[in-house]
């Protein structure tokens, strides 16, 4: 089965994904300038590992449910079961959001211990409650990609994103701008987009023991090593951020964190075409020659134009304090140029290519490790990006050798 992806519906929810995102980026922005200018680089860099500490913790809170539940959904066509499939995963989300709550409570009593970031431990524990959001982030996407209703991705965020951004700017004017506040109402207006998108899924709570029961099942099968796989990937990548905050300091951190922000929109079209082709890839027999022609142009466009305006742009949304983020950019744009090269072979899994997929990650999360470990108490943030860069090259090498292994499998 060939895609088409031009004048399709595939095209227009990339269109909308991918333009969301742009706004998303701009509104990004605007909630990074605020952030940096009225916290500092010291304040600033712990905000930016409380990000990174969550991010890293939640990633181990899915068990292989969250991807499982986006392959059913996938290969799924009865509107009543998706409505219901949605609502165990709603349930799951729930469940695993509640223990990731009491996690981040039990980190806050030695948080600053282990990374010498005093005070971050008292936010930890007053946001505790409201972290459960964090992992159920993670389960809109999931359920938003596998039921081929990639709008509402866009719809979280630009909710999220928005109030946020509206509720920091009257903080601002009234001078009243705190670590305390920015993180405590990062997470609220998360959990008010969540609530809302939930709605908007119109999920159902019928027959779900047997759904459940059908969940473990694909989960044993396919989820638990794609769980084991791309956690092991992920939280390796993330390790970097931890890593720096432990031989060096939060607001070194940080600055690599804005880094990030600033890189990660050449990944975004990427992301939104893939995302857009998931539900057709479960039926479909290969990737087509275009997507990953098209995909290529994009990344080599949006590299050579980051590399031009890096230093202006880190002086006009940061300011001076931050300049440092600019020499980190060329270097790190090119890991994420990889990155995005293998975003099309996500087809892999919509394929339920749970143990190629688990092999590639495992590979790539050795690299991270070992490398970051290596090199940054060396080299420093520096360190991270050639780890990173190493890194995912090897994991777009396994992505295209495990998808001409499955094709040559199944053309003969």
């Amino acid at each position: 089965m060939h895609l088409n992806i031009s004048g399709s519906r595939i095209a227009r929810q990339t269109f909308l994904l991918f333009g969301s995102q742009l706004i998303l980026v701009g509104i990004g922005f605007g909630i990074k300038t605020i952030q940096t200018r009225w916290l500092g680089p010291e304040a600033y860099g712990l905000y930016a590992f409380f990000a990174s500490f969550t991010g890293f913790a939640a990633l181990f809170f899915r068990l292989g449910f969250y991807s499982s539940v986006q392959v059913i959904l996938a290969a799924n066509n009865n509107r009543e079961r998706e409505a219901n499939l949605l609502g165990i995963g709603f349930l799951i989300a729930l469940s695993t959001g509640i223990l990731f709550s009491l996690f981040i409570l039990l980190s806050s009593m030695f948080i600053d211990q282990w990374f010498d970031v005093s005070g971050l431990g008292r936010i930890m524990s007053l946001v505790a409650p409201i972290a459960f959001i964090v992992p159920f982030r993670m389960m809109i996407s999931a359920m938003a990609v596998g039921s081929n209703r990639v709008n509402l991705i866009a719809v979280f965020d630009l909710f999220a994103k928005g109030l946020f951004i509206a509720i920091l700017l009257l903080l601002a004017l009234q001078s009243y701008l705190s670590l305390t506040l920015v993180i405590l109402f990062n997470l609220i207006t998360q959990i008010i987009a969540g609530l809302f998108t939930f709605y908007l899924f119109q999920p159902t709570f019928r027959n779900q023991k047997a759904l459940f029961h059908l969940l473990l099942k694909k989960t044993k099968k396919f989820g638990f090593n794609f769980y084991v796989g791309t956690t092991a990937n992920q939280a390796t990548f993330k390790i970097d951020e931890l890593l720096i905050t432990y031989f060096y300091t939060a607001t070194l951190n940080g600055f690599y964190s804005l880094a990030i922000v600033l890189c990660s929109p050449m990944v975004m079209a990427s992301q939104a075409l893939s995302n857009s082709l998931f539900k057709r890839f479960s039926t479909s027999d290969r990737i087509q020659d275009k997507v990953l022609i098209y995909n290529f142009l994009w990344l080599m466009g949006s590299l050579l134009a980051l590399i031009l305006v890096a230093d202006e742009l880190v002086a006009f949304l940061f300011g001076e304090d931050f300049f440092q983020v600019a020499d980190y950019i060329p270097l790190l744009a090119v890991a994420f140029l990889l990155q995005g090269l293998y975003q099309p072979f996500n087809f892999l899994t919509a394929k339920s290519q749970g143990k190629a997929i688990r092999n590639i990650a495992l590979i790539e999360a050795f690299l991270n490790i070992s490398g970051n470990l290596i090199l940054i108490p060396i080299y420093g943030v520096p360190g991270a990006i050639y780890t990173s860069i190493a890194a995912k090259g090897i994991h777009l090498l396994g992505k295209i050798y495990y998808y001409r292994k499955y094709l040559s499998s199944t053309h003969g």
